[in-house]
């Protein structure tokens, strides 16, 4: 994992295929997204580089169930003040109470899941306090959930307006300077209605689970793409 400063409250822990993010706020810091297995060090390692402990770490908000998202979740949920957060619709499947659903694959994401899928170890089982529903407003970080079916059931895009952040999961992801459909979904089509969501939500940064965050002027590329006649989907 390396870690990079968006601002100065703002950081993308990188741990290929995917991503998490640090976001400070008056109540504590809150993690999008945890990871691989094996990720929780760096994590650590981030809260230290700003002069923080484990302590600090107030909210977890997992985008969705895959492994590069929840890997790290079973060491992280044990360190003190933490609250996990997901989605009802993906809360069974992160405990360990219910099997995955497989994504439905193009013959494109045939080959690129080849590729990337033996490197990310299945994630362990790990608790979750707080199931979360479609336009709910979370308390403590004023983030409001957008509900973001088609990737999984239960994913979901974070939209912290005041703080000018939106986290949007792997139902959008950046590619080659492109914003596009992200790939390995459950229900392709479902999954296009749910990009389409993400057309208008104000902010100053756009960070996705795969693909360099936007910055600045950079995010009206979002709009442009939920806003297109047909969703960018290079691998459909």
């Amino acid at each position: 994992m390396d870690i990079i400063d968006l601002r100065p409250d703002l950081r993308v822990l990188t741990s290929p295929p995917g991503q998490a993010y640090l976001l400070r706020h008056a109540g504590g810091v809150l993690l999008v997204d945890t990871g691989q297995v094996g990720d929780g060090s760096t994590i650590a390692t981030a809260l230290r580089d700003w002069g923080l402990d484990r302590e600090a770490l107030t909210q977890v908000v997992l985008t969705h169930w895959h492994a590069d998202h929840t890997g790290a979740l079973s060491e992280v949920a044990q360190w003190p003040n933490v609250e996990v957060l997901a989605h009802h619709g993906d809360a069974a499947v992160i405990r360990g109470h219910q099997s995955t659903e497989e994504s439905l694959l193009t013959p494109a994401e045939e080959a690129l899941h080849a590729r990337v899928a033996d490197a990310v170890p299945e994630a362990p089982p790990a608790r979750v306090d707080h199931e979360v529903h479609d336009g709910e407003l979370l308390e403590g970080i004023d983030a409001r959930v957008i509900s973001t079916p088609g990737h999984t059931p239960g994913s979901i895009a974070l939209h912290l307006e005041e703080a000018g952040v939106l986290f949007t999961g792997d139902i959008a992801a950046e590619y080659e300077r492109q914003i596009v459909l992200g790939p390995f979904n459950n229900d392709r089509v479902q999954a296009r209605r749910s990009f389409r969501r993400l057309a208008g939500l104000r902010c100053d940064v756009v960070c996705f689970g795969h693909g360099h965050p936007l910055v600045g002027e950079a995010t009206t590329t979002l709009h442009e793409a939920a806003t297109a006649r047909s969703v960018p989907d290079p691998l459909g």
